[in-house]
């Protein structure tokens, strides 16, 4: 039997998963104002700039996120719906690459221009492909046990999905949509057999993408001795470590570091946390993996409490994509892993990104209101 969530009597949702989302917006939009105010007197001549942005994005995901707790996710489980969501992705995704509407950005074509707001695409899809997870897996007489009726039909989506977005190119979501992919389908009762093969199979995949372009080439050279090339591919990497070293235990103190003048690369965005430890320090940096762990457990503990297939696997998807893509920003950031160029959920400045997993945030949320045995 799953356990019970415990559900507040004022918003009719579990305050503790609310509490620790409020939490990570605030001292994400704290961090970003310290660490992108001499990037943004650079690019746009005002230090406030992206801040002012930062914080419009955080308000607007606050009402879609309230607005969605409010809403029956019940409602959310229809296939015409989740056809024509897909329909949506797949035609956002290939805007992309249209002239006059597709954005290039640091040599990657991500972002969408609407006139009145630019998106980047990806970060919606997410949210896109949580749905269709959950609306498959929660199929009655579904049977995850069988290849071709159980995996295979997830496989062609986001096989279809994840090779749009690496074409844009963009290595690092589409590699971890393909790891959240396999996660998922595990929880759902995929075969042992079965995740193996398709790991044995996406790990020369992976490798292969990864070295196709040069500059993937390099970062992965450099993860493996960044000193070999200290001004080149190994100088990100480098300067994340300098700035975790200055950091120390207690961090130099709010607003004080140094390596946000153009020393660390990406500062707001990939290496935000980097930016974190130099001024909060170990204790600033424990803090924050403490409350994203706060916020997976509490999500785990929803999903256990959910008395349906479709809302177990709307929260599980969500839990476990955030807390994935958390995991892999650390790990770059620490040197654990090689650089894959992905946001810090909550906190790497990005309007599309804050938004989307406010928006995650919020279907977890309008699940745990009948999160109750």
């Amino acid at each position: 039997m799953r356990e019970k969530a415990y559900v507040s009597d004022e918003l009719n949702c579990d305050y503790v998963f609310l509490i620790a989302t409020i939490l990570l917006v605030i001292l994400g939009t704290v961090m970003v104002y310290s660490s992108s105010f001499f990037v943004s007197q650079e690019l746009y001549g005002s230090g406030m700039a992206m801040i002012k942005s930062h914080m419009l994005h955080a308000i607007v995901g606050a009402v879609l996120m309230f607005g969605l707790i409010r809403l029956d996710y019940r409602k959310l489980h229809s296939k015409g719906l989740i056809l024509i969501l897909l329909g949506l992705a797949m035609v956002s995704l290939a805007l992309c690459f249209v002239p006059g509407i597709g954005v290039m950005g640091g040599h990657a074509r991500r972002w969408i221009n609407l006139r009145v707001v630019t998106l980047q695409s990806s970060e919606f899809v997410k949210l896109i492909l949580i749905l269709f997870l959950a609306n498959f897996l929660s199929k009655k007489n579904l049977d995850i046990t069988r290849f071709s009726t159980g995996i295979l039909p997830v496989l062609i989506v986001m096989g279809a999905i994840a090779l749009m977005i690496f074409a844009e190119p963009d290595f690092g979501t589409a590699a971890t949509i393909g790891i959240w992919t396999l996660i998922v389908l595990f929880v759902a009762g995929m075969r042992w057999k079965h995740l193996l093969s398709l790991a044995a199979l996406a790990v020369p995949i992976g490798i292969g993408m990864m070295v196709m372009a040069p500059y993937r080439r390099a970062r992965l050279v450099s993860f493996l001795d960044p000193w070999q090339d200290m001004y080149g591919g190994g100088y990100q990497i480098i300067q994340s470590m300098v700035a975790f070293a200055k950091g120390g235990i207690f961090g130099v103190g709010l607003g004080e570091g140094t390596q946000k003048l153009f020393f660390l690369p990406a500062p707001h965005t990939d290496f935000i946390l980097s930016s974190l430890g130099e001024e909060l320090g170990f204790l600033g940096v424990f803090g924050v993996i403490a409350l994203f762990g706060v916020w997976i457990w509490r999500g785990l503990k929803i999903a256990q409490a959910t008395n349906d297939d479709f809302g177990f696997y709307l929260v599980v998807g969500s839990v476990t994509l955030i807390g994935l893509q958390a995991v892999l920003n650390m790990g770059v950031a620490m040197s654990v892993l090689p650089n894959k160029g992905l946001a810090l959920p909550f906190f790497s400045c990005g309007g599309s990104t804050l938004v989307a997993t406010m928006l995650i945030s919020g279907l977890v949320l309008s699940v745990s209101r009948s999160a109750r045995l």
